[in-house]
């Protein structure tokens, strides 16, 4: 009598609009797939799992503790500051590190790179409860970009040792959340060769007009006007018009970060998105010479 075989978790997805489970990919990975599914155009890339994830909390001292008890281990400054450098100190488990080459190689493979001009990736979290209808997590966990392929390793680390950062605790106390946010996940992705960038809300996030589109744009790859270190060009355009019925120069000199053609162009992908998704939409897009890649869809969580 045969005993059935259990398959192996698969520690990596592709971002390719097949659907996988949201709780083995996280909620920024799972919208980049829904996004793709949708034939909107993301970076090509892939997902490291939760099921990697906990393959790796399962190597650290204390792990049965955090299973049992989260809240008295990340509760207590000390002991989550423990947990932590534990993560980041590594190593990776032996399957993600002898799976993790293969996955980037096929990555830069499908890309044709130039070997004059080496890949260059993006390395993002993906928690399991961000990006969600009643939490975001925007900003919390940790983005590295600009990394080659031998950096990626070091770099899923500080991403999952980010779900407990201290940060990240403050924020899921605040919002009445579990303190362990489940787990994480890993976007590995081609970096956008971005010229802009630009941050945009299908309804006004102050005054809740669903009538109006506010985008946010500044120069290059966004990552300090999200961080709020340089203050971008502010639009505000009418849907029904699509006309820019305010406009707030940012901190950049030479006039506006975008052309009226290429605002036009992201105001349309935008309420595609929208009518897409069927929500309103907080959208995180680039602009490189080839046009817009969407790097982020998230149905805007305040009222």
């Amino acid at each position: 009598m045969s005993v059935p075989s259990h398959p192996k978790p698969a520690l990596v997805e592709w971002l390719d609009g097949r659907r996988p489970d949201v709780a083995r990919i996280g909620g920024k990975a799972a919208s980049l797939d829904r996004l793709a599914g949708f034939g909107f155009r993301i970076p090509p890339g892939f997902c490291i799992t939760t099921d990697a994830f906990a393959a790796q909390v399962a190597t650290l001292a204390g792990s049965d503790r955090l299973a049992t008890d989260p809240a008295a281990v990340l509760g207590d400054p000390a002991t989550r500051g423990a947990l932590v450098a534990a993560m980041i100190a590594g190593p990776l488990t032996p399957a993600v590190a002898a799976g993790l080459p293969a996955s980037l190689h096929r990555l830069e493979r499908d890309l044709g790179t130039d070997p004059a001009h080496p890949l260059r990736l993006a390395v993002r979290s993906s928690g399991v409860a961000e990006d969600g209808s009643t939490a975001s997590f925007a900003g919390l966990h940790d983005t590295e970009l600009g990394l080659t392929l031998d950096e990626v390793g070091l770099a899923v680390l500080r991403c999952w040792a980010s779900l407990w950062s201290d940060r990240a605790i403050g924020y899921r106390t605040r919002r009445g959340l579990a303190l362990d946010g489940g787990a994480m996940a890993v976007v590995v992705q081609a970096l956008v060769p971005a010229v802009a960038a630009a941050v945009v809300f299908t309804r006004h996030p102050v005054t809740g007009r669903s009538d109006q589109i506010l985008v946010n744009a500044a120069p290059g790859l966004g990552e300090a006007m999200v961080s709020g270190l340089v203050t971008p060009d502010t639009m505000v355009i009418d849907k029904a018009s699509r006309t820019v019925t305010e406009f707030t120069p940012g901190d950049q000199v030479g006039g506006p970060v975008l052309s009226d053609d290429a605002l036009a162009e992201l105001a349309a992908l935008c309420l595609d998105v929208e009518r897409a998704f069927g929500a309103s939409v907080d959208i995180e897009a680039a602009l490189a010479a080839d046009g817009w890649y969407l790097l982020q869809a998230r149905p805007i969580t305040t009222p």
